[in-house]
């Protein structure tokens, strides 16, 4: 029982929303600083083979149309992610809002691990956005939060199944490891098959050949407007434990290591 309440916790820990690499943001800002300084060579520096190549006085003299005079009052990400399926190697792209006093510019960052390990600037772009843009922003970060008013009935059976869903597995694993039946505690921590719902559009999939850790999930990507995603699976194999009766005690056993029942009476004299 100890052994997997370890287990789910570190399970739950890495459930958590994860954050942006603070490395990367500052050498986005590092980026930011230089294109607004309109220092080519600073970010030929940081660059990539394929970018420190280009000529990049032309691209140069159209961001500083973009950008702003004015060192900037205050950074946020705003969108993150990495990859790991590109040609060059892992890449990692970093979305940035400098708030200027004159306004905000937006700015995205895209970087390649060489293989020394260091990251390398491979593409910068740079554009102001005015209130109207922040505005509509705002609005489609709203609409992506979570909420559960104005959902169809779709999105409540579904959440209620991954809820169900989950409670069944957990409850059942923690029950075959009071019973000490160590196979169907690990067998229940699984769901099959998997429903998903995008909780802001509402459009539902389903995978038949599936398998869930703990019948259940949920998934955000990294930008504000990215929608919930809610995944419910089957809890076959919980079921089964009930079903099957194998939440019972084992049943005693004797020192030779047979049941009570197998063993023969001695016949009385």
């Amino acid at each position: 029982m100890r052994y997997l309440l370890i287990a789910l916790t570190l399970c739950l820990g890495a459930c958590a929303l994860p954050k942006a690499d603070s490395d990367r943001e500052a050498q986005a800002d590092r980026v930011y600083e230089a294109v607004r300084r309109n220092d080519v060579a600073a970010v030929k520096a940081m660059a990539t083979p394929a970018l420190d190549a280009q000529d990049l006085a032309g691209p140069f003299r159209e961001l500083q149309r973009h950008v702003y005079a004015s060192a900037p009052d205050e950074a946020v990400t705003i969108g993150w992610g990495s990859d790991v399926s590109t040609n060059n190697g892992a890449s990692y792209r970093v979305v940035r809002r400098y708030t200027h006093p004159e306004g905000q510019v937006e700015t995205e960052v895209l970087m390649v691990r060489d293989a020394e390990g260091a990251w390398r600037v491979d593409g910068f772009r740079a554009v102001r956005i005015t209130a109207a843009t922040v505005r509509a922003a705002g609005e489609q970060a709203a609409a992506a939060r979570f909420t559960l008013v104005g959902k169809s009935a779709a999105h409540y059976l579904i959440l209620a199944g991954a809820a169900l869903s989950a409670i069944l597995c957990l409850g059942s694993a923690a029950f075959a490891g009071v019973r000490k039946r160590w196979g169907w505690m690990i067998l229940n921590l699984f769901g099959i098959g998997q429903f998903t719902l995008n909780w802001t559009t509402g459009a539902v999939g389903f995978q038949a050949i599936y398998i869930a850790l703990f019948g259940a999930g949920f998934l955000k990507g990294t930008g504000p407007a990215d929608p919930w995603v809610i995944m419910a699976a089957f809890p076959i194999p919980a079921i089964l434990f009930w079903v099957l009766g194998k939440w019972r005690p084992k049943a005693p056993r004797t020192k030779g290591g047979e049941s009570p029942a197998a063993v023969a009476r001695a016949p009385e004299l």
